[in-house]
């Protein structure tokens, strides 16, 4: 796998970070073909699943804080 980030090639069945800069790869960027860390497909439901809470909760904790607080 290269990373999106680095352009570092580095083997992803070590987990899904680059080992030189950190950078998290996303399931959603990269194919199954040429990723090869999750070793059944249960695995990569898992990982797709974690993805998405991950982004729900981020997504969650970004919106709060752009409501304007209303002082009466």
């Amino acid at each position: 796998m290269i990373c999106p980030r680095c352009g570092y090639e580095f083997e992803p069945a070590n987990g899904l970070s680059c080992p030189r800069c950190g950078a998290p790869a996303s399931c959603a960027g990269v194919s199954c073909a040429e990723c090869g860390a999750c070793s059944s497909p249960f695995e990569r439901l898992r990982r797709q699943i974690a993805e998405r809470l991950a982004d729900a909760r981020r997504s969650d904790d970004g919106s709060a804080g752009d409501e304007p607080a209303n002082e009466s």
